[in-house]
């Protein structure tokens, strides 16, 4: 296993430096409310707009979702959702990451706009232990959630090729056990 950095923070000239690869779930626990916008705003972009109780219905709404083409965020950012990666978002593997299958298929059928409000607080360094040879890099958006009175952050992964020919792809989805406050 490769050496990671042991400092990410804000450099000179407002550059990021790169965040350990493992690190972006620990990292949604440190968002806060005003990341996104103010209360108000936050509590309206949180809010689904579409359910699915199980599997079946998560996968007609995601099926959906990516027959209206590319997503793209309020950020400018465009993703494709390929059938690969819609059985990867609906699959046990995934079931089993986010904190629980109610909310992972309310964050599924809300893919959409989950995305159109997620942003990109952080950058991060290219997972060592998977093979990278064609990526160029994988991104990590946040998106708000609300779940059982709380709002929740979702993790949406997104790879982006070296061959610019191939469009950045939404790779997965995780919704974060954690519940976004407001800064004191």
């Amino acid at each position: 296993m490769k050496k990671q950095k042991d400092v990410y923070n804000e450099t000179k000239g407002g550059n990021l430096k790169k965040e350990p690869w493992d690190s972006s779930t620990e990292k949604a626990r440190m968002l806060k409310i005003e990341d996104f916008g103010t209360l108000d705003e936050v509590r309206e972009m949180a809010k689904p707009i579409r359910t699915a109780q199980n599997r079946y219905e998560a996968v007609i709404i995601l099926k959906e979702i990516a027959a209206k083409g590319a997503l793209v965020n309020k950020n400018g950012l465009a993703v494709t959702l390929s059938s690969d990666s819609r059985g990867k978002i609906v699959s046990s593997k995934a079931l089993n990451t986010s904190y629980g299958q109610k909310i992972h298929f309310l964050a599924v059928a809300n893919l959409d706009k989950l995305f159109f409000n997620a942003i990109e607080p952080w950058k991060y360094e290219l997972n060592p232990n998977k093979n990278n040879d064609d990526l160029k890099a994988r991104m990590y958006l946040y998106a708000p959630l609300e779940f059982d009175h709380k709002i929740i952050p979702v993790k949406i992964t997104i790879k982006e090729y070296k061959d610019e020919s191939l469009s950045k792809r939404l790779y997965s989805i995780e919704a974060i056990d954690v519940e976004m406050k407001a800064k004191k």
